[in-house]
């Protein structure tokens, strides 16, 4: 082999990485962390900011690393417990339909008659 060149088994040190590559510095970050403009990153944020309990805020703030060093921290104790214990079940029980019986009662419509659109031009 030419001199210069690494073997393709050689680890990347940081000057051989490339723009492309992920860059995950937070445990329990998934996904490269979005611009601050990103839309989604600006709404679960305020969701976080405006409900720090909710799951889907946590999860998103955890896998993109949007938090603060010592703060991502305290949520992802939470993340890992919610993850291994899930608690809250995601399918909804179906509600009663209350059915109608349609062989009686008065609905305030009559049948029949000279009532109706169109009936003035007769």
């Amino acid at each position: 082999m030419t001199e210069g060149l690494s073997s393709p088994s050689a680890p990347l040190s940081q000057d051989d990485s490339t723009p492309d590559e992920l860059i995950l510095t937070k445990p329990g970050q998934k996904f490269q962390t979005p611009t601050p403009g990103d839309a989604d990153r600006v709404f679960y944020e305020s969701l976080y900011n405006q409900k720090p309990t909710s799951p889907m805020a946590i999860n998103y703030v955890i896998e993109y690393g949007i938090l603060p060093d010592e703060e991502h921290s305290k949520i992802l104790k939470i993340y890992l417990s919610k993850k291994r214990n899930p608690t809250q079940s995601t399918v909804k029980k179906d509600k009663k339909v209350k059915v109608i019986d349609e062989t009686g009662g008065d609905t305030g419509f009559e049948g029949g008659g000279m009532e109706g659109v169109g009936v003035g031009a007769i």
